[in-house]
């Protein structure tokens, strides 16, 4: 055996050691919030009289918070919004549920191979799709904070175009999980916390390695799988009034 093959057979047996080690699981309740977005209205001028002005600030104004969950164990975590969303007057969409995920479900796979996330989007062409999401390129900050007894260190999220920070997000080494919220993960532990301008999501009760075992149902093997160019170009090609308008 080669010394190529050898240190490849050795990396693969300390990732299933450490795998086998840190089995932990959970159940972290998280609470989304569009409650900063009041404050800036405010500044900016809330009773603005333009039209579309208005009518976004109405938006934000009618968003309420939402309840979060992310479930996981060594292998899987699933994170989706508790609330359901009532269709019944469309003039009352909360914002914040959108925000959030909305009815979508998201995955990330914790494998020998390394961390994978896929979407689950069941709504938005009317049939189910498994898409894939690229792992985001972090840039860690030596920055803390504690968020529910947990230390937490800061990573954030640059706008490739731009170069400025459009995303931070808080993880705790103590979950060493490379799980998040949605489609943020790789980090090097469990994301608490994120802060996107006015939208935030934050942890409020962590439960670890709860009596009743955590079970986490996979998708089906038939649904489509799909990456996020494939998807985009599928959307495009199915909405196509909805692109030349955007």
């Amino acid at each position: 055996m080669n010394k190529k093959n050898l240190n490849l057979l050795t990396l693969l047996f300390l990732n299933i050691v450490i795998s086998f080690s840190q089995n932990i699981e959970g159940r972290i309740t998280y609470v989304a919030s569009a409650k900063k977005a009041l404050n800036y209205i405010k500044k900016e001028g809330g009773n603005d009289t333009n039209h579309k002005r208005k009518h976004v600030n109405d938006i934000y104004k009618n968003a309420k918070d939402v309840k979060v969950v992310l479930i996981f164990n060594n292998n899987i975590s699933e994170y989706h919004v508790i609330e359901k969303m009532s269709l019944s007057n469309r003039e009352n969409i909360n914002l914040t549920h959108m925000m959030a995920g909305g009815e979508n479900k998201y995955y990330t796979h914790n494998s020998v191979m390394g961390y994978s996330n896929n979407i689950l989007d069941c709504y938005l062409l009317g049939e189910c799709f498994l898409i894939e999401k690229d792992l985001p390129r972090w840039e860690l900050k030596q920055e803390t904070k504690t968020i529910q007894g947990f230390l937490c260190y800061k990573a954030i999220l640059k706008n490739p175009r731009t170069g400025k920070q459009n995303l931070e997000a808080w993880y705790t080494p103590k979950i060493p999980y490379q799980y998040g919220v949605m489609n943020y993960f790789g980090l090097p532990g469990l994301i608490l916390e994120i802060n996107k301008n006015t939208f935030s999501i934050t942890a409020t009760k962590i439960e670890l390695n709860p009596i009743k075992k955590i079970v986490i149902e996979k998708p089906s093997k038939k649904i489509k799988k799909l990456t996020q160019k494939e998807f985009k170009a599928l959307t495009k090609k199915s909405m196509p009034g909805f692109y030349k308008k955007n």
